[in-house]
This record gives structure tokens, sequence and C-alpha cells, in this order.
């Protein structure tokens, strides 16, 4: 089965991460920019209901993190969540492993 790899980390753990990726032989990556907040720090704190103050204080507040993914081969996973847990065992990181049921690609002439 193929699984959708997500790891969610600090921009400074951006280079660990493709490190890691391209040691174990992944030949294909991508990255998605991200701001957020941590529940830790999210707590208790309220903001008014409308989109623009929401908007506001997120970008006031947040912090900037990467989103780096994967299709991989499920085998292929386990030695690498190991990889990122020890290299990254003092940083904030967060990953998502996805089942992927199917894939199509088109690819018009």
């Amino acid at each position: 089965m193929k699984v959708h790899l997500r790891v969610f980390v600090e921009v400074e753990n951006l280079g660990k991460i493709m490190n890691i990726l391209s040691d174990k032989g992944v030949t294909g990556f991508y990255i998605v920019e991200y701001k957020g907040i941590s529940p830790q720090e999210w707590q208790g704190f309220a903001i008014k209901e409308d989109p623009k103050s929401a908007i506001s204080v997120i970008r006031d507040s947040a912090r900037d993190a990467i989103l780096v993914c994967s299709v991989l081969d499920e085998e292929r996973v386990d030695p690498i969540i190991s990889e990122i847990s020890e290299t990254l065992k003092n940083e904030r990181y967060t990953v998502i492993e996805v089942p992927i049921r199917r894939i199509v690609v088109n690819s018009p002439k």
C-alpha cells in the first residue's frame, strides 16, 4: 500500500527533513508553507469572531512552519519516522501517515 507521509516542522528544520528523505532514497517530495499556533499557545486565547480579526491574530502570533509531503511505499515509512525521531528528538514536529487507496494521474497528450 502507498502512504502519504506528512511531516510538519519549524522552518529551521526543513533541511534536516529533506536530508533524511534523500538519505532514505526518497526521490520526490513537496512542501507547503504554513503559519500556525500550537494548542498550548492557543489555550485561553480569545479573539473576535470576525474573519479579519482571526486572520490578523494568526499573522501576528503564528510561527512559520513547513509541511513536507511524499508518497511512499508503506514499508519505507517506519525507517524514515525512526530517523526523524532521532534527528529531531529535541525539536517540535508532527508526523502524519495517510493511507492511499487510489492514485489517478491524468496525462493528456
